[in-house]
């Protein structure tokens, strides 16, 4: 009897996000692209020398598209995603050109070389075990610098069209700290965004793989 390899966890969560970039309410907001313009971004990258950037995670790809239309003659940007159908229809016929398609943690996914990775509301959606892979090859992928942005909240949107959550890690600043440093990245600066309580919501910090010049 012939028998049927089991789903595995990329599977699995390829699958998924296949079936949330079919709504678009799921695209609505990019937390990239607010990062982009409300960090300033683009000024530090130029200050720490980058000009080539991956969008590890890219989704919709409103980060990628910001830089294309903006700053096309200083930086060079391409995506990384774990569904073939997460950019948005203004990507129309570039898929190809600027979309690779795998699994964050599996070996050596991810494309190289890269000055600057770029990874926002993505960690959080990694499964716990999987989070120090995710986050070596992050700082594997890039030789200047990573830029992450983190949620720390649970989401909402799963539970309403999957009944189950997409925030699969929802962990205190400190947590996320301290993972960031067992894999080798050097924070150079960060922010924690809260609410008005002050409950901490966004961890954005900028890093430098330690083996960097």
């Amino acid at each position: 009897m012939l028998s049927l390899p089991a789903e595995t966890a990329s599977d699995h969560e390829r699958a998924k996000y296949e079936f949330m970039w079919r709504h678009d309410d799921y695209r609505r907001f990019s937390p990239g692209l607010h990062a982009l313009e409300k960090l300033h971004l683009a000024a530090q990258f130029r200050t720490l020398g980058v000009r080539s950037i991956l969008d590890a995670g890219c989704g919709s790809g409103k980060f990628m598209q910001r830089i294309l239309e903006r700053h096309a003659a200083e930086f060079s940007i391409r995506g990384f995603d774990i569904a073939g159908n997460c950019l948005d229809p203004w990507f129309a016929g570039r898929e190809a050109a600027l979309l690779t398609t795998g699994c964050l943690w599996d070996d050596c996914a991810l494309p190289t070389p890269n000055d600057a990775v770029v990874c926002t509301d993505v960690m959080e959606h990694i499964p716990t075990d999987k989070v120090p892979a995710v986050l070596r090859n992050l700082c594997l992928a890039a030789t200047r610098c990573v830029f992450l942005g983190i949620a720390l909240f649970p989401d909402s949107f799963g539970p309403k069209v999957i009944g189950a959550p997409l925030h699969l890690t929802v962990k205190p600043v400190e947590w996320w700290r301290a993972q960031i440093a067992a894999a080798g990245l050097d924070a150079l600066s960060g922010a924690v965004q809260r609410q008005p309580d002050g409950t901490p919501m966004w961890l954005y910090l900028l890093c430098r793989p330690a083996t960097s010049p």
